[in-house]
């Protein structure tokens, strides 16, 4: 019993080998998420992070100046000088493509500068350029109770554009 089992009818496989016939590799396995939940999960967490890595390398509206007046902005975020940098970055670039710097311009608080900004947001939708988020949502839901009926219609108006698409 102690003797050669396959009488030298079978070549020796490395573990590379074994590995392969598995279809997995030993040195490398990946894990994948598990149920739909999980893996709707991890492919939001993957788009979200190519998003991240595109915006590093690409410049919105008006190249380093622009990449300087979107700093400002989003420094300026809950502090009394937002509507001022609002104002300085839509005078200087117009209303940007960024959903990030457009939900700052919702948060002004300001009707000439929230207008534009849903508007563009409904463009982005449409064409597909709009990758949204819990709080944007919850923002635009927020929003939609406002006492202004244009700027509640506007958000209304994309929040059933979201549902519909979703």
């Amino acid at each position: 019993m102690g003797e050669d089992r396959d009488h030298g009818e079978r070549e020796k496989l490395s573990w590379s080998e074994i590995d392969k016939r598995r279809g997995q590799a030993r040195s490398r396995q990946e894990q994948h998420p598990r149920g739909r939940a999980a893996r709707e999960r991890a492919e939001g967490d993957k788009r979200s992070a190519l998003k991240e890595a595109e915006s590093l390398f690409s410049r919105d509206k008006g190249g380093e100046a622009g990449a300087a007046l979107a700093k400002v902005l989003r420094d300026a975020h809950g502090s009394p000088q937002l509507g001022d940098a609002c104002r300085e970055y839509v005078e200087q670039l117009g209303v940007p493509n960024d959903p990030a710097l457009l939900s700052i311009l919702l948060d002004s608080g300001e009707r000439p500068l929230m207008q534009p900004a849903l508007e563009r947001l409904l463009e982005l939708k449409a064409s597909g350029g709009l990758e949204v988020t819990g709080s944007l949502k919850i923002q635009l839901r927020t929003l939609s109770q406002e006492p202004d009926d244009d700027i509640a219609g506007l958000c209304e108006d994309l929040l059933e554009s979201l549902a519909a698409h979703a």
